[in-house]
């Protein structure tokens, strides 16, 4: 079975959404699960396998995430200066408890969870989203959210978070669409965005596409894809570094790199690749740190990659992120002004 996903080569959520919805499939014990911008006229998203109905195995999945039990929708109640406030117990920035108790109770909840009957995807997604750094340090000031993935971009308005404020909120909305609904929605022949109202500055891609409705299936899929990302925690006051991320020691990268291959390619082969050192020394302006990855690329089937610009406003308080349209480059014609 394949399916031809809505979007194409200079979306993000497209990418996102590619690498979310292989991932669910592979948890809906699908086999041959393969990701391949397949080569028409124009790059084709496409998402193939043997198994289940792709909307049975993504509604599946939402309704288990919507269901009280899951971890997206379990919550955690501390002080913060602003009194007492509730969260998403799995969102990876949240201010600090005021209490030193209530980092500790913070702490056990989350191993509870992260001790009980999860499924590898949720481990995986849980790692790569990552967590609150509370030991992480600039001299004398804390940064949190130095060690949450960069494609972690919910915008901190009001205190909101991405797992109480979107993620929980999207598990439900999808658990209630039909499979034609799903189906419509991730090939693109309908866009149903309930959580974002379908206004024009709906918020539903969550930074995956600047502000515009999206259908709410395939942003499903697409913050799933945060789980393909790895996440490599740093220490000290290292920020971790997010695959994909240009350059990675900043919180707020200026560009998101993705490798397009010239075969099909399975999510854990995709992981792989966009785990390399390559990807980012692509885009070095050093003539032999591309050249040495190009080879080490094409080596591995890779046609180019597609750049996008990673936008963020100058609000200071709660900075809004936005992955705008992307561009294809040949290995041979990566730009070097990256960084």
């Amino acid at each position: 079975m394949r399916i031809i996903l809505a979007g194409g080569l200079d979306s993000a959520l497209t990418h996102f959404a590619m690498i979310g919805l292989a991932e669910i499939l592979q948890e809906a014990d699908a086999s041959r699960v393969r990701l391949q911008w397949k080569d028409s006229a124009k790059a084709e998203p496409t998402v193939s396998w043997d198994g289940p109905e792709v909307a049975e195995a993504v509604l599946a999945h939402a309704r288990r995430h919507a269901d009280q039990d899951s971890w997206v929708q379990a919550k955690v109640s501390f002080t913060t200066p602003r009194g007492e406030k509730t969260f998403g117990l799995f969102s990876p920035r949240l201010p600090l408890p005021e209490k030193e108790s209530e980092v500790q109770q913070f702490e056990d909840h989350r191993e509870e969870f992260l001790d009980s009957d999860l499924t590898a995807l949720d481990h995986l997604m849980i790692s790569n989203l990552g967590e609150p750094g509370y030991w992480i340090f600039d001299r004398n000031t804390r940064l949190p959210d130095s060690s949450a993935s960069r494609w972690e971009m919910k915008t901190r308005n009001h205190g909101e978070e991405f797992v109480g404020n979107r993620l929980s909120k999207l598990a439900s909305i999808v658990s209630s669409f039909d499979k034609d609904s799903i189906d419509a929605g991730l090939t693109g022949r309908k866009i149903s965005d309930p959580l974002g109202k379908d206004k024009l500055d709906s918020r539903t891609s969550t930074g995956l596409t600047p502000p515009g409705p999206v259908d709410d299936a395939l942003a499903w899929c697409g913050l799933w894809g945060i789980s393909g990302f790895t996440l490599v925690p740093g220490t000290g006051s290292d920020i971790s570094a997010t695959a994909g991320a240009v350059p990675q020691q900043r919180r707020h990268p200026r560009s998101l790199v993705i490798p397009i291959t010239e075969k099909p390619i399975s999510p854990a082969a995709w992981r792989a690749l966009m785990e390399t050192r390559a990807i980012i020394d692509i885009t070095y302006s050093d003539e032999s740190s591309m050249a040495t990855a190009s080879d080490y690329l094409k080596a591995r089937g890779v046609l180019g990659i597609c750049t996008f610009p990673v936008y963020t406003t100058n609000n200071s308080k709660a900075p809004e992120q936005m992955i705008l349209s992307g561009a294809f480059y040949p290995l041979n014609r990566v730009p070097n002004d990256l960084h």
